[in-house]
């Protein structure tokens, strides 16, 4: 049993690991599992192609000792597995600064329309989130003790079932079939709704209270998930899938276990949970950074910027034509088109999440020549003079000037196209500080008036 996580930062790779090779391989062939098998939490691109082997992490061996070490990719979260708690850190952070890393990936995620998270409200309290799936559980098990224990969920449920005497309707079809063809006249199928409390939506938290007694550590939250499971002593024990949370419709009365049903669905997901085993200790919560970070970028300029930029996430267009047919091929998307209201003009913006690390001598300033070939070829399509570039900052790290590119030709007819290189501050004490740094780097970026 481990109780400390091993945490580690994305692309990072982590010495001395003191696994077994059959921990190990049993780790490794979970993750494949996870890999295959996965309802996607978030929303990726359908052309992305996709390995067969999982890609959150990767096992190192020692030439000479044979000791294997742990690399992160770039997947974000934590994997819990047989009580070993691994935590994979945002690349903008140390590996010791994981409540601070957790609760910033909290706040981006809020931003996001493609991962869907129900545990937002989490950063409401002072919650301690060094250890995230248990800060997770511990949320949901208090949320749902207060839910079921001051506002206990009752609903109507259509039964059918077989009985001497007329409840409801009668169900003819059924009772032709299963009574008149056997003889039994007298034994009426009924279908009838009771208002019960042994419902769907109590069976499901129920199974998920009683499913997460196996992960959690923490007494307090052991304790909280035994209270639901005791509440909810006259609701059946059945298996629940996250399909059954669609097929649940909550009463407009009972708005509240919308929420709860979210996190049901969040822990009964294939990707996160591993239901094989009543007694199952796999748990997992693993997205993209990449992917984190344009969306951010993405929801800020979208609430802050939106009065004076039309925003275009994953603007899809094509570099080429094949001759003679005329197939368009090479597809492009950008992750943001900004189009202005007044004048039309058309800024592209690529959300490069890669922290620029550079001396004043280079005058590339930490820019890949491939990035640059990519952007030119994205002002050229979209007919784009104004191209910008926005690479996130380390925690702390001190914001530099802008660096700009002019790329001429006389094919632009004297129009050069500009590609700007911008650093965008990502942290902060809150989300309110984070908008409030980040939102004039942002208007500066977009050569926008300070009062805009």
């Amino acid at each position: 049993m481990w109780n400390n996580p091993i945490n580690l930062v994305e692309h990072h790779l982590r010495l001395g690991l003191e696994l077994t090779k059959d921990q190990i391989a049993g780790l490794n062939q979970y993750l494949d599992t996870v890999w295959e098998t996965r309802s996607l939490f978030y929303d990726e691109d359908p052309e992305t192609p996709l390995s067969v082997k999982q890609p959150f992490l990767e096992f190192v061996y020692d030439p000479v000792s044979g000791q294997p070490s742990l690399k992160a990719g770039k997947y974000v979260g934590f994997i819990q597995y047989e009580g070993l708690t691994i935590q994979i850190i945002p690349k903008l952070f140390d590996k010791d600064q994981a409540d601070l890393a957790f609760r910033h990936l909290l706040w981006w995620m809020d931003y996001s329309q493609r991962v869907r998270f129900p545990f937002a409200d989490l950063l409401t309290g002072s919650e301690f989130i060094s250890n995230f799936p248990e800060a997770l559980i511990r949320y949901f098990a208090r949320f749902a003790y207060q839910l079921v224990s001051t506002s206990p969920y009752h609903k109507y449920e259509e039964i059918t079932d077989t009985m001497p005497y007329l409840r409801g309707r009668l169900n003819t079809q059924a009772y032709v079939n299963n009574s008149l063809s056997q003889g039994n006249w007298h034994q009426l199928v009924c279908d009838y709704e009771p208002f019960l409390f042994n419902n769907r939506l109590n069976q499901i938290i129920k199974f998920v209270a009683r499913r997460l007694t196996h992960l959690c550590q923490q007494k307090d939250t052991h304790r909280d998930l035994d209270k639901i499971v005791f509440l909810l002593d006259e609701v059946d024990d059945l298996p629940c899938t996250a399909q059954d949370c669609d097929t649940v419709l909550v009463s407009r009365f009972f708005q509240e276990y919308d929420h709860c049903l979210d996190m049901c669905r969040f822990f009964l997901t294939d990707q996160y949970s591993n239901r094989k085993d009543d007694q199952q200790r796999h748990f997992c919560f693993l997205v993209p950074m990449d992917l984190i970070y344009e969306d951010f970028i993405t929801g800020i300029v979208k609430t802050h910027l939106g009065n004076r930029f039309t925003v275009t996430s994953q603007a899809v267009n094509y570099l080429a034509a094949t001759h003679p047919t005329g197939n368009k091929v090479f597809k492009i998307k950008n992750d943001i088109l900004l189009t202005d209201k007044a004048n039309k003009a058309v800024t592209v913006v690529d959300t490069k999440y890669k922290v620029r690390k550079y001396e004043s001598a280079d005058n590339k300033a930490g820019i890949s020549q491939t990035d640059l070939y990519q952007m030119v070829s994205y002002g050229l399509r979209q007919n784009s003079r104004d191209v910008l570039l926005l690479y996130p900052l380390a925690h702390y790290e001190a914001s530099r000037s802008v660096q700009e590119f002019t790329v001429t030709s006389a094919l632009l007819a004297n129009q050069p196209i500009h590609i700007r290189a911008v650093d965008l501050t990502l942290t902060g004490e809150s989300q309110q500080a984070i908008v409030d740094t980040l939102l004039p780097q942002l208007t500066a970026a977009f050569n926008l008036p300070t009062n805009s």
